[in-house]
């Protein structure tokens, strides 16, 4: 009977609070999710919620985000579009991946374009609730951009210092993207337009970067521009980097997939130099030819040993690829008429050699199966030289020293086209 008195060790003690702080907790996580959101803000502290509330609970997650350290009318306007979307009884509030999302609605809350009382989720499916929500309340006209709407179920709600949640309020009121204060670059009215018409699925400076290329037509050298770092950041030197799409755009038969290593070697030159020079900061690529910039990129990172970070492996003159799944073509009368795939490196040097243009420079991308190159010839006699991507379109065509094809040549391009059902890029 002497124990029931006994003073408890302090490691004991902590033990027993322990177990009331964890049966109260469980208690928390059996309430429904309206009396859970309601004892929220009852709360002065994130250790009063953590010892009701799992810590990574929705209702926990909802109290750091739009209620902690935030002002009494912050949180006032928070508990009104809570309980609305309570009563609404939609899944967003199930998700802990939304919650960022959700704490862009309270703070935007009085932008409001609609009542929620009068929004009801049509489907199931969280992420399509949001999508329907977040444009019922702030899209007025239903033009706010896929790619900004896209940023609210992904959480990024912030990229490259641009608020989208606050975009997505201007827009919604009928304002224009380009007024809009928090951008980090000027736009144009073409640059804007292009801009609202970039995927849904991109990013930011994925829709910029879109922007820019469809203003330039140069949307072909999009994924590669992609993949360097003009794809992952914004900066003052732009302007020039575009030059070098425009380089790019201009230069026929040039695989799109040369300009990461391209940009590299001129990164390279204006910053720290090649070969023992100093940096060139002011080097550009005026009056240079596309051959020679290749020629000089290709040996560069031959020499610092980079070529394997953009290719994997180095080229013979005896390797070949299996090439697109596209039959060759022929046809016999008054011109005897050959179509067929170029498929081996040895084969795509003599090609280029002959028609005088940059078509070796496809090589990687043939390995890679991005694409496949085609030559066309009348008589025996090489007459174009064709790209067609994966996708099964024709994309480029070329003579000798990049001459257009005559009517002759595109005729029989639309019937090989026909019969191995490809389509024609609009102005190829």
């Amino acid at each position: 009977m002497s124990n029931r008195h006994k003073t408890l060790s302090a490691q004991a003690q902590v033990a027993q609070r322990a177990v009331a702080v964890l049966a109260h907790r469980f208690a928390g996580r059996k309430w429904p999710l309206a009396r859970q959101i309601k004892y929220l803000h009852t709360c002065t502290s994130v250790a009063d919620v953590h010892a009701v509330l799992e810590p990574g609970s929705v209702p926990a997650l909802l109290y750091v985000e739009c209620l902690h350290g935030h002002s009494q009318t912050e949180r006032s306007r928070s508990h009104a579009a809570l309980q609305a979307l309570l009563a609404c009884q939609t899944d967003i509030l199930s998700r802990p991946e939304l919650v960022p999302a959700v704490a862009a609605i309270c703070r935007l809350y009085h932008y409001r374009r609609r009542e929620l009382s009068a929004w009801q989720p049509q489907r199931r499916n969280a992420f399509r609730q949001l999508y329907s929500l977040v444009r019922y309340l702030f899209d007025e006209f239903g033009d706010v951009p896929g790619w900004v709407v896209e940023a609210w179920a992904t959480g990024q709600l912030t990229q490259h210092g641009l608020d989208l949640a606050r975009l997505t309020v201007h827009l919604g009121s009928g304002q224009s993207l380009r007024t809009f204060a928090g951008l980090p670059v000027l736009l144009t009215r073409r640059l804007e337009h292009a801009l609202r018409q970039a995927p849904c699925e991109y990013r930011f400076l994925q829709a910029l970067r879109y922007a820019q290329l469809a203003d330039l037509g140069a949307l072909a050298l999009l994924e590669p521009l992609l993949a360097t770092r003009l794809g992952q950041e914004t900066g003052p030197d732009d302007a020039f980097w575009l030059t070098v799409v425009t380089f790019f755009r201009d230069a026929p038969m040039v695989d799109p997939w040369q300009f990461g290593p391209v940009c590299d070697w001129i990164h390279q030159r204006r910053t720290v130099g090649t070969d023992g020079e100093p940096p060139q900061p002011g080097f550009s690529l005026k009056g240079r030819r596309m051959d020679s910039v290749l020629r000089l990129t290709t040996s560069w990172h031959r020499r610092t040993h980079r070529a394997r970070t953009y290719w994997g492996y180095g080229l013979s003159l005896t390797t070949t690829w299996a090439g697109l799944p596209i039959a060759d073509f022929e046809a016999y009368g008054t011109v005897w008429v050959l179509i067929t795939q170029v498929l081996g490196y040895g084969q795509l040097l003599e090609e280029g050699s002959t028609q005088k243009h940059c078509v070796s420079s496809y090589a990687y991308s043939c390995l890679r199966g991005r694409c496949g190159i085609f030559s066309l010839r009348l008589h025996g006699a090489r007459a174009l030289t064709v790209e067609v991507r994966a996708n099964r379109q024709i994309v480029q065509l070329r003579g000798r020293e990049n001459r257009a094809a005559t009517e002759q040549e595109r005729y029989w391009l639309t019937q090989w086209a026909t019969e191995a059902g490809l389509s024609f890029l609009s102005g190829a």
